[in-house]
């Protein structure tokens, strides 16, 4: 995987990814030019170490995220401090280069990095580098040797992180929880100790995690331009092939990364069936009970749906609602299933606009 694949990858995992454009050129009706619901972006680290500061004045966590895999050419250390106030805002420490250019709060850095550990179990890390004002960080997070389990495995609570941008189901095979940790920033002491959390507002003090997948669905405005077998935005370098398949159509997109595609399913009239975003040998399904329409004047409509992950564990579900609009057609989407994720409702936006249609993808939180 090259440097500029995977930097993509990451720009969404950081949650400040700039909006990319899909649109697509239309006729008013689901039979003309087909339309893209939703886009997203999909990818997967090998480990993730997360310890809570209770200490900090500023920060209220830090975590370290790796690829390391010996089959993978590619080698990247990502740590994220994220501030306690209520937008969570998060600064980036990468030691990749290209991406500090194009991102804002993405600082590179020299990251000195170890990893610990025997196969299928908890790892260990140790990660030092020059922060903010020359300060030197030193965090160490030690899981070594605790079994893996899939208990407090699963997707994880958003908590607020980035709502304002977008939905982010992070997914976790197994996870294993410790105690043992230590952080420095410019010699002080920031570490979990015992004692330091005495009304337990933490469920535990840090963990490892194996087999992080991350999908992000971004909030943003996309346009399309519509050919005779393609839907694409030469600007943002996407590109739909429309290809028919037995009992409907597939609209496909090849994303640059390793065997990153979208595969929308419509069924002939361009109601959509199925969303389906695979990476490598990862893949996440949206699938709907009953097809909805995505374009023209039919009656509201709305459908279960449910969330799968590698290949067929549900680990989300909810309901989609589709309505006419003035000028095309809103999806009201809610994943209900677990609770938590009900807090962050969205729609998409399918209208006709200059000649074309637009997808809007926006969060609606504050309506409730």
């Amino acid at each position: 995987m090259s440097t500029h694949t995977l930097t993509r990858l990451l720009i969404g995992a950081a949650l400040v990814l700039a909006c990319v454009a899909f649109t697509t050129t239309g006729r008013g009706a689901a039979t003309s030019a087909p339309a893209v619901p939703l886009t997203s972006y999909h990818y997967t680290f090998d480990h993730q170490w997360y310890v809570w500061l209770p200490r900090h004045p500023t920060y209220e966590a830090v975590e370290v995220m790796a690829v390391d895999t010996p089959s993978n050419p590619y080698r990247l250390v990502w740590v994220i401090f994220t501030e306690r106030e209520e937008k969570k805002r998060q600064h980036h420490f990468i030691d990749d280069r290209w991406i500090t250019e194009y991102v804002d709060n993405f600082h590179y850095r020299e990251i000195d990095y170890r990893r610990t550990g025997e196969a299928e179990e908890g790892q260990g890390v140790q990660v030092s580098f020059t922060g903010f004002d020359g300060a030197r960080v030193e965090i160490e997070i030690d899981a070594e040797g605790v079994s893996l389990t899939e208990t407090g495995a699963g997707l994880t609570d958003q908590s607020g992180h980035g709502a304002e941008r977008v939905v982010m189901l992070f997914h976790r095979e197994r996870t294993a929880r410790t105690e043992r940790n230590r952080v420095e920033i410019g010699g002080q002491d920031y570490s979990f100790h015992a004692g330091d959390d005495p009304e337990e507002t933490h469920r535990f003090i840090a963990s490892y995690n194996a087999g992080i997948q991350i999908v992000v669905f971004p909030f943003g405005q996309w346009s399309f331009k519509a050919g005779e077998t393609r839907l694409s935005d030469d600007t943002a370098g996407f590109s739909f092939n429309v290809g028919a398949r037995t009992g409907g159509l597939d609209l496909v997109a090849d994303l640059p990364g390793y065997r990153d595609r979208i595969t929308i399913e419509l069924e002939p009239d361009g109601a959509l069936k199925r969303y389906r975003h695979d990476v490598g040998s990862h893949r996440m399904v949206i699938s709907l009970d009953e097809a909805l329409p995505l374009t023209g004047s039919a009656p509201q409509s709305a459908s279960r749906f449910s969330i799968l992950m590698d290949p067929d564990e549900p680990v989300a579900g909810g309901h989609v609602v589709s309505m006419p609009t003035e000028s095309g057609r809103r999806l009201s989407w809610t994943i209900d299933t677990p609770s938590w994720a009900a807090g962050y409702p969205f729609e998409s936006l399918v209208e006709q606009r200059d000649g074309g249609l637009t997808l809007t993808i926006r969060s609606t939180r504050s309506s409730h």
